[in-house]
C-alpha cells in the first residue's frame, strides 16, 4: 500500500527534477502498478469527495501543497506547454493568518500561479 502522501511526493520529486515517474520507482523499488493503482484510487476518491470552499495545505515557507491527485494525463498527442504552473482554474477560499495576527480571506477562480503569488507575497 501506498499512501496519499507517497503518491504526491513522488509527483513533486520527479516534476522537481525531471524525471519520469517510471524512472522514479524504478529507482526506489516500488512497483509500477502498485503505484498507479492507488493513484487512481487517491484520484478516484478526491473527485468523489470534491468540495468548494475547502482549506489549503502549506508548507512552511509557504510551498502550496495540493492534498488531491492531479488529473490523469490523456493519450494521444501532448500540448505544448504555456508555463511551468498548472493553468487550471478552481474556485478558492484562502484564509490567510501574519505571525503579527492579522487574518484575511481571499475567494475567486484562482490557477496555481494565482495562489503562490498571494503566498509570496507576504
Amino acid at each position: 500500500m501506498l499512501t496519499r502522501e507517497q503518491i504526491l511526493e513522488v509527483d513533486t520529486y520527479c516534476g522537481e527534477h525531471q524525471i519520469s515517474q517510471n524512472r522514479y520507482l524504478e529507482e526506489h523499488g516500488i512497483p509500477r502498478h502498485q503505484y498507479y493503482v492507488w493513484k487512481r484510487k487517491y484520484r478516484q476518491e478526491d473527485e468523489q469527495s470534491a468540495e468548494p470552499g475547502s482549506f489549503v495545505q502549506l508548507r512552511p515557507g509557504g510551498e502550496f501543497v495540493s492534498p488531491m491527485m492531479p488529473p490523469a494525463k490523456t493519450s494521444g498527442k501532448a500540448k505544448a506547454k504555456t508555463g511551468s504552473v498548472d493553468s487550471t482554474e478552481s474556485f478558492l477560499t484562502v484564509e490567510i493568518r501574519t505571525a503579527a495576527g492579522t487574518m484575511m480571506r481571499i475567494q475567486g477562480s484562482m490557477t496555481a500561479a494565482h495562489l503562490h503569488e498571494i503566498i509570496s507575497a507576504g
